[in-house]
Order: structure tokens, then sequence, then C-alpha cells
């Protein structure tokens, strides 16, 4: 998982007028945004109430430019920075890639001194860096992925990971239980053992399983893979493995779109589910290839931080310490054609999550954050 590519994905307001495809990651380079000041290394960031929007210097650093889960939580951040009127750089490696990530985090701690959110599937890897940050007065907020002890990083906003999971095996469970099936096998996977989100989300599957369907025997969680022609690879193993199962899920992006083709090689008659909202993926919920997928409303998540980063550099709202528990959304056949026109542009998430984004700031959803 450590490569050493150093391949960046930009986006931001700058970058609208030139668009590039970047050969074989499949994503979108964008020229660079956010300011060029700010770069001496003794600057203090945050809650300066003097603050211009204009003048903010602010950074979210997502995981992987080339998936559907980061790019929704860029696209929420970038929607907070045009809604505020500021520049914010919203940059990802092109692939997961842990130590190009760090750099980036390196180089915002000089570049976003106002403010820098980060969502990694690498933790381990950015905890001495994050420190720096905190260390240097700057405001850190860890998204999607819990802060690890040592960061020094006191707020974090992600989902109920493990009620997340429970609620996309539940709909597998109504489904098996129209059926009249109260046995057979499903089998569990996580995209990146160790990664807490992907494992809580995966630990909630079985779980769910576990207590409601107890004649079911539940493989896992395994391991399956992260990168779209890995995943793909893991779970054709996986099925051919557990040829007797009836049941496959994953707590990941690139399944939902491995497991329908998998599911329509073998004839469609699978109950295949992950997580996310890539396009692929979304059009086997919408003709029932997959049974469903659960959408943990990244795009929600960006903007809240960025807006939190914001608000606190202008000193309009201080940043609230603990978990901020974001909400997740199930989609089926039955809600998947309005999920596809909100995923339509930035504007339509906007307009979609405004709602939920004011809801939460009026009534904040902290819990402690433990470790």
């Amino acid at each position: 998982m450590r490569t050493r590519s150093a391949s960046t994905v930009r986006t931001g307001p700058v970058a609208r007028g030139s668009r590039v495809l970047v050969a074989g990651a499949m994503v979108v380079l964008m020229a660079a945004c956010g300011s060029s000041g700010g770069d001496t290394e003794d600057s203090e960031g945050g809650g300066d109430a003097a603050a211009a929007a204009e003048d903010l210097q602010i950074a979210f650093i997502g995981a992987d430019g080339s998936q559907n889960f980061a790019i929704e939580m860029m696209e929420g951040a970038e929607a907070a920075g045009e809604e505020f009127g500021v520049d914010v750089q919203v940059i990802a490696p092109t692939k997961l890639d842990g130590p190009a990530q760090v750099k980036m985090f390196e180089d915002a701690i000089r570049t976003a001194p106002d403010g820098i959110a980060i969502e990694t599937l690498t933790p381990d890897l950015l905890t001495r860096a994050e420190a720096r940050a905190v260390d240097a007065g700057i405001p850190v907020i860890a998204v999607d992925t819990p802060p690890l002890p040592g960061s020094g990083i006191t707020t974090y906003i992600g989902n109920d990971n493990i009620a997340a999971g429970e609620m996309l095996a539940d709909e597998a469970i109504r489904i098996l239980g129209e059926q009249g099936t109260t046995e057979g096998k499903a089998v569990v996977a996580s995209p990146i053992p160790g990664v807490p989100t992907l494992d809580l989300r995966a630990e909630g599957m079985a779980k769910a399983f576990q207590e409601q369907l107890p004649g079911f025997e539940v493989v896992g969680p395994v391991a399956s893979a992260p990168d779209p022609t890995g995943n793909y690879a893991a779970w054709n193993n996986l099925v051919s493995a557990n040829a007797d199962a009836t049941v496959f899920m994953d707590s990941g992006d690139a399944a939902l779109a491995s497991l329908a083709r998998i599911n329509r090689e073998k004839g469609g008659n699978l109950l295949t589910g992950a997580f996310d909202l890539n396009k692929a993926g979304l059009e086997a919920v919408a003709d029932g290839t997959n049974f469903a997928t659960a959408d943990p409303q990244h795009f929600l998540k960006g903007y809240l931080a960025t807006r939190m980063l914001i608000e606190n550099a202008l000193g309009e709202n201080e940043i609230p310490e603990g978990w901020w528990v974001s909400t997740a959304e199930l989609v089926t056949q039955e809600n998947v054609a309005e999920i596809q026109a909100r995923q339509e542009s930035r504007e339509a998430k906007l307009e979609y999550y405004k709602p939920l984004a004011e809801e939460q700031f009026a009534n904040p959803p902290i819990q402690p954050l433990e470790g």
C-alpha cells in the first residue's frame, strides 16, 4: 500500500477552467488552488476574528482522489469554501498513497495555517505530522477515520460505522425473510483490515446476521482490497472459495462495482452489497443486481469539517471537541433514482445536504472522542 507516487489531485474554484484526465488513475487533475502566501514556519493558525474570508488559508486533504468516497468529501469541502468565499486547498493523492499524503499534510502546515481537515486510510503514518500541526496552533479536524492517540486531534467527524454496517445487513436480512430463507452462508469483507472505519462497518454486518439469523454461517470479516482491480480479484477468489454462500458484503467503495460484476457473471442470484456511491455500483442498485449500498454521506462530512474550520477562522464559532456523529443512508431500488439525480452535480448535492448540515449545526451530535 505504501507506494511512492507523489501525484496529486487538486480541486478548487481556480481550477475549473483547466481539467486534465490523468492516465491510469481515472481522476481529474485540476490546477492548484489556494493561496501561496503564509509560508512562514512559525505561523499560528485559526481563530482570528478580524480575518477576511478571501485571506483564509485552509486545506482539505483526501485519501485517494481516484475513488468515490474521497471525491465526495473533497466536493463537500469545495462547496463549503465556495459558500463562504474561501479558496480552500482541496487535494489528494491520485491513488491510495500514505507517504504522499503525509507530504501533502506537511506542506499544508506551511500553506494552511488557518486549519486542516484530513481524511486518511493510513492514520498511523499521519500521527506525527498531525501532532506537529496541533502543536503549532493549527486547528486540525479528522474526517471519516478516527485520529490515533498521539495526534493531538480533539475533533473527529465520522459515522457510527457499526450502525452503518448493521443498516446494510438489515436490508439483506429483510430480503432473505421475504424469501423465507433462515439458513445459509454470508461472507463479509473489509478492504483494509486495521482501519477502524472499515473494520467497524464489517463488524456491524456480521453482528446483524449473528443476532437476527443465527442459522446463517458468517465468514469473516476477511480481507478484500481497496483498489478496483485488486478488489475484483479478491472477491472472485472469495466467491469461488465460498460457492455455497448467497450473501456477499464489503465495507468499502470498490466492491460496490466489483461485486455487481461478479453477481452478473454468476447469473444474478446472489445478494451483493457494499458502501459508497460509485457510478457503476449505483447503476447495479438501480437494476437490482446489488440489493443496496450504504451511503456514509461523505459529501456532508467534507462540508461540515471545512465549514467548521472556516467559521472558526472567521471568529464566528469555535470548533467543538469530540466525535461529531454524522449520518448515513441506505440506498435501494426505492430511492436510488433520487440519489443518482443528486449525484449529477455538486450544486445538487449541496441543495440535498444543506438542511442536514443546518440541523446538525443547530444541535451538534457530539459524543466523547475515546482514545
